[in-house]
């Protein structure tokens, strides 16, 4: 059981020992309603008063567990599940309840704001707002990073795992045309020159490619497409190789994978066109080459709408 579970667990099984120690109290008003349900005399969602609910709420008279997860602003399956409460939901005036806890993500070495933003695929300036946290977003192994409600885990492994088998006769799935570049994005040149071996999009196989894979010689230079800080350089993210990742001025982000040596270190300001890594075919690829991404944000946009 995970610890989180365990000290909700807890706290509704005190509850629970206090209500049973004092005088009985009236039963609150049982209702199985929901956010948007059409009941004679009950109040719209829309008309609830939200408040801050802390870490508890006490029940009141004519409270529904519907009504105090929209009053507290959080879901009903969870404020339920966080008080060990099953259908119909009985409640009791009185009875305190535990708000489920936020989930959190504990920062780990080498970890910084927007690697873990792409883990949970949620913008790291929505993170850095949602924890109070400025620029330069500077993080200490052992912080808690609250997520926010619905936060799961990326398997960016899976999204790019087959580009090294790509042929460059294989014709893509059709899709709609991408987007045209962005107003004001930075000017995009290209990391390497070669031919695309694999292009952005869905696959015939049913994967995915969040950017594209361009054909290269081992040692071939890797450049900076555009200027900007290396927000990451390593090769922890797995199916990636030896990873470096860019961010630039817009929100932007570049990522340049499958390389066999890095010359740049997080933290560092790189100039478009400045050498960042060799070349090669480290991760889940057999042949030399360079997986490029842009990101808007963490959403992967078409490198060809960009490229110069």
């Amino acid at each position: 059981m995970r610890v989180p579970t365990l000290i909700c667990l807890i706290a509704a099984l005190s509850a629970g020992l206090a209500a049973c120690a004092s005088t009985p109290r009236e039963p609150a008003r049982v209702e199985n309603r929901y956010p948007g349900a059409n009941v004679s005399g009950s109040s719209s969602p829309s008309r609830i008063s939200r408040m801050d609910c802390g870490n508890s709420y006490t029940v009141r008279r004519g409270d529904t567990l519907s009504e105090i997860a929209v009053r507290c602003g959080v879901d009903m399956e969870e404020l339920a599940s966080a008080n060990s409460l099953y259908r119909p939901y009985a409640l009791n005036v009185g009875q305190v309840l535990s708000m489920p806890r936020p989930p959190v993500h504990v920062v780990q070495r080498g970890e910084n704001l927007y690697r873990i933003g792409l883990r949970y695929d949620v913008p790291f300036q929505q993170l850095a707002a949602h924890n109070g946290i400025r620029p330069p977003y500077n993080l200490e192994v052992g912080q808690q990073i609250r997520l926010p409600q619905g936060a799961t885990v990326v398997n960016l492994a899976s999204r790019d795992t087959s580009a090294g088998s790509a042929s460059t006769s294989r014709a893509p799935t059709r899709e709609t045309s991408p987007p045209p570049a962005q107003a004001g994005a930075p000017r995009f040149d290209w990391p390497v020159r070669g031919a695309v071996l694999s292009s952005f999009g869905r696959k015939p196989d049913g994967g995915r490619n969040d950017g594209i894979n361009i054909e290269a010689r081992t040692g071939d230079s890797v450049r900076a497409a555009a200027p900007g800080q290396v927000v990451y350089a390593g090769s922890e993210l797995a199916g990636y190789g030896q990873l470096v990742l860019i961010r630039h001025t817009g929100g932007f982000v570049t990522a340049y994978a499958h390389n066999s040596r890095l010359m740049v270190r997080e933290g560092d300001q790189v100039s478009q066109g400045q050498m960042i890594a060799e070349a090669g075919s480290s991760g889940s690829v057999d042949r030399p080459q360079v997986h490029f991404e842009i990101r808007n944000g963490v959403n992967p946009v078409d490198p060809m709408s960009y490229l110069r």
